[in-house]
């Protein structure tokens, strides 16, 4: 096909987008739709290649996918490379852990897949998803695998037939995806058949331009259509946010936006701004610009430098588009120049790139299945081994997620939260003289578990509202009913909050509820409050950088940042103490009472902003003897 300036610099504008909005810019909210429009770009692009060839009898599987690995690895392989080898030296083992696993799926082009799983693109705390944009590069090789034997075969039956096809699959996936996203599907943002809709788009343009041309429309015309393409492109970058219902309906606008300006180009002023130099040559580099700047992103948020966005945005934007420049000119195009002959040497690269994929899945499966390979703490830094035992949940080494209540008619203790709830199950249950064996548990992080609760719970493994349906049915009697959760969080996903109350006084009627509920089935009620969110952490995760002097002075900076909220807070929840058989316990009150304790001499008591460490279990058994003693004496 004849190359076109004006689609390398619809790449620019679409990875432009994608920086701008994961560099946190606020009036770029919706740029991740460049991703959908890099789709139908993709589509385009691949269908152009594939029809072209197939009128020409010039097809060849080999030869198609020869130029895929050239075009995708090169930059593919060294964005892994770069992410393990900053993991390996920055990260914990559980951060490692996670990682590994997403070198593991990205590397068989299945990120995708795995993020669906339980993921939430939007995530805030991105220090931890280098590897999180990978998941558009899933869809697209997956399309890669299926579509050039589907088109093929359409090829087969009829020439007649191509377009009716693509069109008819068009609409199945578009309409496979509307419902998904209209279901609360999270899985429809990642996978392949609900993004595919988004591909053959791009595909079926490429059809209708390589059989009918456009010659005929007047180039006013095209202008007019040009200009309402870059309006449905640019539109939603600027009116989109985290909570569009997306995709859905919403991602036909920038795809339809795309294709419009693809399929008619002219001599207007869209045309000549999407021609122009610097845009074509971001529009070259494209593909290796997106794949780097997500882990730059994810390193300037992991040192948590202070930086404005748009200071964040230009620094990302720099950095990666002089990484994708080096690795296009010196990297990427030589090794495509040698994939286009027929020569050994030719096969030799191709083989040798493929061979690194199998690796660093090998890589990435050995440090998921080590738990985070915590040997390199054995043999590079031993101090960092002890801090990682020290720092470790007490809950997942003793407990597991999910529902676990033992089918027995009468239980001790039965715990019910998130993941600040389940680093009080085991001391509260030494406390009180229990063992692992006569605790139950309904818990999950990120999960609401109140009565009455109405939950969008996009991103788990693991279903919040089947998890709250099936506590609510149990009918087992019990001593104590723990319950508590991150009373802070949840600005979104509890869609019944009543409108205009304060942030803790959102929570009476449903734990008004949940009391109501219990007291049916447990002697006491305890209700743990808002927990201290404490500053300083960051500094005392485990690491092969990490000595003994600078965690022991990390100690030092350790400071309660809420005080105010939980003072406001504690106001609150003991209203609820003068119903019978409820008692509040204060986390406030175990660490500061009188004064504020958050270290031993040599350990921390929060492994992160609101998570307790395993250091702290002794400590805060004693502190929760002594308040419930203190309860029970008033």
């Amino acid at each position: 096909m004849t190359y076109r300036k004006d689609i390398d610099g619809l790449r620019a504008i679409a990875v432009l987008s994608v920086i701008a909005f994961h560099s946190g810019l606020d009036f770029t909210s919706g740029g991740y739709v460049g991703v959908d429009a890099f789709f139908v770009i993709s589509g385009f692009i691949i269908t152009n290649m594939i029809y072209r060839e197939v009128k020409e009898n010039e097809f060849n599987y080999i030869d198609f996918y020869k130029r895929r690995a050239a075009r995708l690895l090169p930059a593919f392989i060294i964005t892994l490379l770069l992410v393990f080898a900053f993991g390996f030296y920055f990260y914990t083992t559980k951060s490692f852990d996670k990682l590994g696993k997403e070198i593991f799926f990205s590397s068989l082009g299945a990120a995708n897949i795995l993020f669906a799983q339980g993921a939430n693109y939007f995530a805030e705390d991105s220090a931890y998803q280098p590897l999180m944009h990978l998941w558009s590069l899933g869809v697209e090789e997956q399309f890669y695998l299926v579509w050039p034997t589907l088109l093929l075969i359409a090829f087969r039956i009829s020439d007649v037939t191509v377009i009716p096809l693509t069109g008819i699959a068009l609409v199945i996936t578009t309409l496979m995806v509307i419902s998904a996203t209209n279901d609360g599907n999270s899985k429809a943002y990642f996978l392949l058949q609900y993004r595919a809709n988004e591909l053959l788009i791009g595909s079926l343009t490429a059809l209708f331009l390589a059989k009918y041309q456009n010659n005929k429309v007047k180039d006013n015309y095209k202008r007019y259509l040009s200009y309402l393409g870059l309006l449905l492109m640019i539109a939603p970058v600027l009116l989109y946010d985290e909570n569009t219902a997306f995709p859905g309906y919403n991602a036909l606008l920038p795809c339809i936006g795309v294709a419009l300006i693809i399929a008619f180009p002219n001599r207007g002023i869209v045309t000549k701004i999407l021609s122009h130099g610097i845009l074509v040559l971001m529009g070259l580099i494209s593909y290796p610009l997106y794949l780097f700047h997500q882990p730059l992103v994810s390193f300037v948020r992991y040192f948590e430098l202070e930086m404005p966005a748009y200071i964040i945005f230009i620094t990302i934007a720099t950095l990666s588009s002089l990484m994708a420049m080096a690795t296009y000119h010196y990297i990427e195009k030589p090794i495509r120049n040698i994939a286009r002959s027929s020569s050994i040497k030719s096969s030799v690269t191709i083989v040798g790139l493929c061979l690194f994929i199998p690796a660093l899945a090998a890589v990435g499966f050995i440090v998921a299945k080590s738990n985070g390979l915590p040997e390199r703490f054995k043999y590079l830094n031993k101090f960092a081994l002890e801090v990682t035992k020290f720092h470790s949940s007490t809950f997942h080494d003793n407990h597991e997620r999910g529902l676990n209540i033992k089918n027995t008619e009468y239980g001790k203790v039965l715990f019910v939260g998130d993941s600040v709830l389940q680093q009080y199950v085991l001391p509260f249950s030494i406390a009180i003289g229990l063992g692992a064996a006569e605790v139950d548990t309904v818990t999950r992080g990120g999960c609401v578990l109140l009565k009455g609760v109405e939950f969008n719970d996009k991103y788990a493994d693991i279903s919040c509202n089947d998890l709250r349906e099936s506590l609510y049915n149990s009918q087992k009697k019990y001593d104590y009913v723990v319950i508590s959760q991150s009373w802070e969080l949840y600005q979104e996903s509890v869609t019944n909050f009543p409108i205009g109350k304060e942030i803790y006084d959102r929570w009476a009627d449903f734990i008004n509820q949940t009391i109501e509920h219990f007291l049916q089935y447990a002697d006491e009620i305890i209700i743990i409050g808002a927990h201290p969110r404490v500053s300083g952490t960051t500094s005392l995760q485990p690491s092969i950088r990490l000595t003994k002097e600078s965690y022991l002075h990390g100690l030092r900076s350790l400071e309660i940042v809420n005080v105010s909220g939980i003072n406001s807070a504690s106001r609150f929840f003991h209203e609820f103490e003068n119903i019978s058989g409820v008692t509040i316990l204060e986390p406030h009150e175990i660490f500061c009472s009188p004064n504020c304790t958050l270290s031993s001499d040599i350990w921390s008591y929060y492994r992160d902003s609101q998570h307790i460490t395993s250091a702290a279990t002794n400590f805060v058994v004693e502190r929760i003897k002594h308040t419930l003693a203190t309860r029970a004496g008033e």
